[in-house]
């Protein structure tokens, strides 16, 4: 977006008859409606203003890319963001080599549902995979509920106020990926300590110094499915 300011700063004629002539790194001079050495420091070397009666200026030519010639490490965009890594197991788990797995029939409403919270399908795959082996209709002795095995106290939160709905694919999906994105961003993506709150409960994480519960399930739990989505 940048760069379409850019252009049209330096292509659209202006009242103002102040015009700079700015000489470039590589030599060359443009003639611009803006003093490019305020935006892109010293990217260019220096420019000179002065008053033109014409209408029209003569525009900066872009590069196909879309980068002012000679400035392109003043407008380079910071690199984004590196996405956390899964941090240290705590209490220190052993993850065994990383293995695949099978990928249900409705994968691509896993996948829509997952990208809509921010989250990676496989993690989401992986965690699915653990809870239920992929079963729409499966039900565990406590009570949680479908392919992701929602609770029913966990599906009223997020609107769903027959359990029996937590039985329909589409809408356990987009609970336990409601779910995910709500546990992710408060153990500020740890990915250990997201799967152990899915597990045991967020209060159980907390209680524990915000460390993985020494409960034996859910160790086994954690360690199950970073074996599916290990990062590679």
């Amino acid at each position: 977006m940048w760069a379409a300011g850019v252009a049209a700063l330096l292509a659209f004629p202006s009242e103002a008859a102040t015009r700079y002539r700015c000489e470039m790194p590589d030599g060359s001079v443009r003639v611009t409606m803006l003093d490019l050495s305020v935006r892109f420091g010293g990217a260019v070397r220096h420019c000179i203003a002065f008053e033109t009666s014409e209408p029209e200026v003569v525009p900066v030519v872009l590069r196909a890319d879309g980068i002012l010639p000679g400035v392109e490490d003043a407008v380079r965009p910071p690199p984004a963001r590196a996405v956390p890594r899964v941090m240290a197991l705590t209490p220190p788990l052993t993850v065994p080599a990383p293995v695949d797995f099978p990928r249900p029939p409705w994968w691509p409403m896993v996948a829509a549902a997952s990208l809509r919270q921010g989250l990676d399908p496989r993690l989401v795959g992986a965690l699915m995979h653990v809870e239920s082996a992929y079963q729409p209709h499966a039900r565990s002795p406590k009570g949680a509920l479908g392919l992701m095995q929602i609770m029913p106290a966990t599906g009223a939160r997020y609107g769903v106020e027959k359990p029996q709905d937590l039985l329909d694919p589409a809408t356990n999906i987009d609970v336990g990926t409601r779910y995910l994105r709500d546990l992710h961003r408060l153990f500020d993506g740890q990915v250990e300590l997201v799967l152990a709150a899915y597990n045991a409960g967020e209060g159980a994480v907390k209680r524990h110094g915000n460390r993985i519960p020494p409960y034996r399930e859910t160790q086994d739990y954690v360690r199950k499915i970073l074996r599916l989505y290990r990062d590679r």
